[in-house]
């Protein structure tokens, strides 16, 4: 059965393409308002690390309740407070009350909502998609999301040139509420707990899993990685294209298209590669997507620069999707919740660090070396791991307790 043909799935896959084009949406606006405001790569740090220090302490008590509560409930009420604060954003912007901290309020606010959404989302589709299924599905939803986010900056940079940044704020508060509307329809197949225990023991539970499984733990290292520089590319991303390469508005989104234009291209081509172990492919992309930053860190030409982007987001797809399929593969139904918050507190834990390194590197040594210090970090860890004998358990046929899953 085509996994299209779930009208479950299909509503998911639609609401998160929607929602994702909207975030991007804000992320645009937000990053671009705080940095007109204040011409400050040190305040544009802030404003992420006020995004992802609650988001981290939130992560760290709600793993256990998104198994005990809807997953689709929690992802429609994300989905409208966030629209609703942008909305708030909004009316602050049009009437002349806008100010730096009401920026920083919002992401502040985005940060404690986002630990409930994405792990809720991840957890959902092995409730609705059969196990055989979830590699496909997975490339859809991850594959469009990254379309929505290479939409978002060409559409928001045009936009905000030539028409203002006040109809970009609209379409944010339009796309969230009505992503969240898609989802009401859905039935999720929940798992019933007749026994309630304590937050911590269902917290000590997940954990206790997710450190059980070597395959999960090693992924999750790796992706930190990644996130880290992502944590720095938050910061330096349009100092570098307005500065460095003297960019405008509508470049820089076109620039910040690029990443996620290669994601959708890598989507597609990650379920053709059949050559190579999985160590191998996983590791290698992760290498070929460090190098990439490195390549920024020396070009002098916008067109090479935007390429580059591109090249980045094809190696990332195929790192990333096939991490995340074999996580949800290895980790029981009834445990998605706890393990997947526990997976994303770790990966996103590494990223205020990238954005704190972001933030001061810049000042101190340039936004250059950050570019090539961050793509040879990446690349030492990628190499290690598909060179030492210490990471072959990544080889292996068959993931322990695959059987197990139901």
């Amino acid at each position: 059965m085509n996994v299209l043909r779930n009208k479950a799935f299909t509503r998911i896959w639609l609401g998160n393409a929607i929602s994702e084009l909207g975030g991007s949406f804000g992320t645009f606006c937000n990053s671009l308002l705080i940095f007109t405001l204040t011409s400050s790569a040190m305040a544009l740090g802030s404003m992420w690390l006020l995004y992802f220090l609650p988001s981290l302490v939130l992560q760290l008590f709600i793993g256990p309740y998104i198994d005990r509560w809807s997953r689709k409930w929690i992802m429609v009420i994300a989905l409208w407070s966030r629209g609703f604060l942008f909305a708030l954003l909004f009316l602050l912007f049009i009437t002349d009350m806008l100010q730096v901290w009401h920026i920083y309020a919002v992401q502040l606010a985005v940060g404690l909502i986002t630990p409930l959404y994405v792990p809720a989302n991840q957890a959902i589709l092995p409730s609705i998609i059969r196990k055989e299924q979830l590699a496909t599905a997975n490339g859809y939803v991850d594959g469009t999301n990254r379309l929505m986010m290479f939409i978002a900056p060409v559409t928001a940079g045009v936009v905000i040139e030539y028409i203002g940044i006040q109809s970009t704020m609209l379409f944010v508060w339009t796309f969230l509420v009505v992503s969240g509307f898609l989802l009401l329809p859905i039935h999720e197949n929940r798992v019933h707990h007749p026994v309630r225990s304590t937050w911590l023991q269902q917290f000590t539970e997940g954990l206790q899993y997710f450190f059980k499984q070597k395959i999960i733990v090693w992924l999750g290292v790796f992706l930190a990685f990644v996130q880290f520089g992502v944590g720095v590319t938050m910061v330096i991303n349009l100092p570098y294209i307005t500065n460095e390469l003297n960019g405008n508005t509508a470049e820089y989104g076109f620039f910040m298209a690029g990443f996620p234009l290669g994601y959708v291209l890598g989507s597609i081509l990650v379920g053709k590669i059949k050559k190579g172990t999985r160590r191998q492919i996983m590791l290698g992309a992760l290498t070929t997507g460090g190098a990439t930053f490195i390549i920024l860190g020396f070009s002098t030409s916008y067109l090479l620069a935007v390429i580059t982007e591109v090249m980045g987001g094809i190696a990332m797809a195929v790192f990333n999707v096939q991490n995340l399929t074999l996580c949800q593969k290895l980790v029981p139904k009834h445990l998605m919740g706890k393990v997947f918050s526990v997976r994303l507190l770790i990966i996103r834990g590494a990223m205020p660090l990238g954005v704190l390194l972001g933030s001061v590197g810049s000042t101190l040594w340039g936004i250059r070396p950050l570019y090539i210090l961050i793509g040879g970090i990446i690349c030492i860890a990628a190499l290690l791991g598909m060179l030492l004998p210490n990471f072959a358990f990544l080889d292996q046929p068959k993931l322990e307790k695959e059987s197990s899953i139901s």
